[in-house]
C-alpha cells in the first residue's frame, strides 16, 4: 500500500479534530414559558366540617404557592392536597418561572351548611295567662328547639339558656309586644321565630 505524504494526511485530517465548537457552545434556548397545566377542586361545594382536595400541575416552574396557604407546595406535574375551608374560599395558585415571569389561576370552594345540625325552633307559643294582684295579665310562654347551643329571647325575659331543648317562662308586658326567640347553633347558625302577645288597652 502506498504511503501518503504528511501534507496529504494533514489535509485529510483537517476535519477530524474535536467536535464542532459551534455545536458545543450553542446558546441555551430561552426558558420555556411557565404554565399551569391544571388547577381544580374535586368538589366546588362542601358541607361544613368536611374536606375536599385541590389538584394542580405546572410546567417550567421554579416555584409555586397557594393563597391562602394550606401547606408547603412545590412544582409538580400532578399533585393533590387536602383543604378544609370553613367559609367560602377562593384559592389562587401562582407559578413562577426561572426569569421571574409568573402565572396564576383561581378556584372557589363554597361551604354549605349541614342541614342535620342546623338549629330549629319546633314550637314557640302562649300556654296560658292569668291576672296578678294588680290586675295586670301575666302570660306563660313556652318553646321547643333542636340543635341549639344557646336560647335567648328579645326583649329579654330570661338569661340565655345553654343546652335547653324546651323551656317555659312568664312575661308581663304593659302593651302588645312581639317577642323574638333566638336559637344559636354550631358555626354561627341562628334560627329566629316571633310571637306577638296582645295586651288589651286599659280603659
Amino acid at each position: 500500500m502506498k504511503k501518503m505524504s504528511p501534507a496529504v494526511l494533514a489535509i485529510l485530517c483537517a476535519g477530524c479534530g474535536a467536535p464542532d465548537a459551534r455545536q458545543k457552545s450553542a446558546p441555551v434556548a430561552m426558558d420555556q414559558p411557565v404554565k399551569i397545566t391544571a388547577f381544580y377542586a374535586r368538589d366546588l361545594i362542601v358541607t361544613e366540617g368536611t374536606s375536599t382536595v385541590l389538584c394542580y400541575g405546572v410546567a417550567n416552574a421554579k416555584s409555586v404557592r397557594l393563597d391562602p396557604p394550606v401547606e408547603s407546595i412545590s412544582p409538580s406535574l400532578n399533585r393533590c392536597i387536602e383543604v378544609r375551608p370553613k367559609i367560602e374560599t377562593r384559592y389562587t395558585l401562582t407559578a413562577e418561572g426561572s426569569i421571574g415571569q409568573s402565572v396564576s389561576e383561581s378556584v372557589t370552594v363554597r361551604v354549605g351548611a349541614d342541614q342535620s345540625t342546623l338549629p330549629r325552633i319546633t314550637s314557640f307559643q302562649i300556654d296560658g295567662k292569668q291576672k296578678d294582684y294588680a290586675g295586670q295579665t301575666i302570660f306563660t310562654l313556652s318553646f321547643g328547639v333542636q340543635n341549639a347551643e344557646e336560647v335567648s329571647i328579645e326583649p329579654a325575659a330570661f338569661p340565655p339558656l345553654h343546652g335547653a331543648p324546651t323551656g317555659q317562662f312568664s312575661v308581663k308586658p304593659e302593651k302588645t309586644t312581639t317577642y323574638t326567640l333566638i336559637a344559636k347553633g354550631k358555626n354561627g347558625h341562628v334560627a329566629r321565630q316571633q310571637l306577638t302577645v296582645e295586651v288589651p288597652v286599659r280603659r
